[in-house]
């Protein structure tokens, strides 16, 4: 089962005003994940929301967010058409997997008290987001200063 995609939007403007049509201009300069693995291949595709907005989508379990947290940047002029100043060409990107946190608010939930697994539940019932218990221990002692 797949999760569903969160849609992150960026806006850019051009001496102030909003850069329309250029998503064609637009990649992602570099895409990483927190321990340092390369995920530009596997960038999402930008589209133009209007008005000077773009976005991507990604949804957790699937590249390039498949292994947890990404950071990377985007450039907005990569053929350097636009005549974007470095300040507006280059967009800082995060995705984390708490930007589901809201959904987990606003939306219903069910958790297996054996496995721990979550279920994030759209109204209609659909499982927009499924968290699982990997670690293959059964217990874990915590120590007060002990380093575990």
């Amino acid at each position: 089962m797949a999760n569903t995609a969160i849609t992150i939007p960026f806006y850019i403007a051009s001496g102030g005003s909003p850069l329309i049509g250029a998503s064609g201009e637009m990649n992602f300069e570099s895409l990483l994940t927190l321990s340092g693995a390369d995920k530009t291949g596997t960038a999402p595709a930008i589209s133009e929301i209007g008005g000077g907005w773009y976005k991507f989508s990604v949804a957790y379990g699937s590249a390039p967010f498949d292994a947890g947290d990404i950071v990377g940047s985007i450039d907005a002029d990569k053929n350097g058409v636009n005549g974007l100043s470095d300040v507006e060409r280059y967009i800082p990107v995060e995705v984390r997997l708490d930007f589901y946190a809201l959904s987990r608010l606003v939306n219903k939930m069910s958790q297996d008290k054996l496995t721990g697994e979550m279920l994030i539940k759209d109204d209609a019932g659909n499982t927009i987001l499924s968290l699982g218990i990997t670690d293959g221990t059964t217990t874990l002692d915590r120590e007060p200063g002990a380093v575990n």
